[in-house]
């Protein structure tokens, strides 16, 4: 896999942001999310689920699929029916898809507490890998 640094847009808007932006210690996940996209709905529960039992640190990139899903109130209002209080940062203009090279959603980026690139998944199955290799291994 390429080498590629995880370093977040300053410019996008923030819901919920935290100190999670930074990498100070163990891995960080991007989940690549749409409010409108069936399969992230279906996920969300069992990964806030798991993030939070692991200790894994968090970050929701919020993809739209539509203008309609770009304004903060869509998905804030989103985030807070499915109890999402991670940190989300939205990716009006694909820039963060772009960089870590997202073909779908739901999509994730696995970084190490370096903050290099060493996973990235796609779809249910993908989820299923980066948590067999989360419980699995110590990543560091």
């Amino acid at each position: 896999m390429e080498t590629q640094k995880l370093n977040w847009p300053e410019h996008l808007p923030w819901i919920y942001p935290s100190d999670q932006r930074s990498l100070s210690e163990g891995p960080q996940l991007l989940y690549f999310w749409s409010v409108n996209c069936p399969h992230c709905e279906e996920l969300i529960d069992h990964i806030l689920h798991h993030v939070n039992q692991l200790g894994i640190h968090l970050a929701c990139v919020h993809v739209p699929y539509t203008e309609d899903e770009k304004p903060l109130e869509v998905v804030s209002e989103y985030a807070e029916k499915k109890n999402m209080t991670a940190p989300i940062v939205l990716d009006q203009n694909y820039e963060i898809v772009a960089k870590y090279k997202i073909q779908g959603l739901p999509s994730f980026c696995l970084f190490n507490q370096e903050g290099q690139l060493i996973d990235r998944k796609m779809g249910d199955t993908g989820w299923e890998r980066i948590l067999k290799k989360l419980e699995k291994h110590s990543i560091g």
